[in-house]
């Protein structure tokens, strides 16, 4: 499988999953996260979109880049949404997207901790984005979560519509550093 790669001058990234826009009210749940995000270069969605009008709403924000639940999500739109993992190239960082740890091929425990039971961290950043990254964004869960694991940045920005704890992110890239923040919606 060849993995989606993208060269992507952004900074700092509105990082969202599990938004379900077919469920909620979706021009209202999208001034929340506007506001959580304040300004943001770029936005990146880990699926369960559910319908095209998030990512024409989402995408007059910031440039969005996007991966989709096979199960729920509309058809891919490359180069916005794909299938499966992408990596996004931001100087001389690597972030890599999926939607789901805890699908094939990783089945990586999330809750309540990230863990990687049967193929470890690296194996798993080798099987899913073709080599190491150094921050993985996923969803699916609708649940928040932040750790670090074989020197990448794990996080999880939890559901702004969705969740008990409505949230979303803040992924900031810094002379090769970066920083997460969970705010809530």
């Amino acid at each position: 499988m060849t993995v989606p790669r993208h060269r992507v001058k952004a900074r700092r990234f509105g990082l969202l999953a599990d938004t379900h826009d077919d469920a909620v009210d979706w021009p209202k749940a999208v001034e929340k996260i506007r506001a959580a995000w304040g300004e943001v270069d770029a936005i990146i969605h880990c699926g369960d979109l559910c319908t095209p009008r998030a990512i024409e709403t989402l995408s007059q924000i910031a440039p969005m880049w996007a991966t989709r639940n096979p199960q729920t999500d509309p058809a891919a739109t490359p180069p916005v949404l794909v299938d499966g993992p992408r990596v996004l190239e931001v100087g001389a960082s690597g972030i890599g997207v999926l939607f789901s740890l805890a699908g094939e091929p990783v089945k990586a425990e999330t809750d309540p901790v990230l863990r990687f039971s049967g193929l470890g961290p690296e194996k798993a950043l080798q099987t899913l984005f073709g080599g190491k990254v150094d921050v993985c964004v996923w969803g699916g869960t609708h649940a928040a979560r932040v750790s670090a694991a074989a020197g990448t940045l794990f996080v999880n920005p939890g559901s702004p519509t969705l969740a008990k704890s409505r949230t979303v992110g803040v992924l900031t890239l810094e002379n090769g550093t970066a920083g997460v923040e969970i705010l809530p919606v």
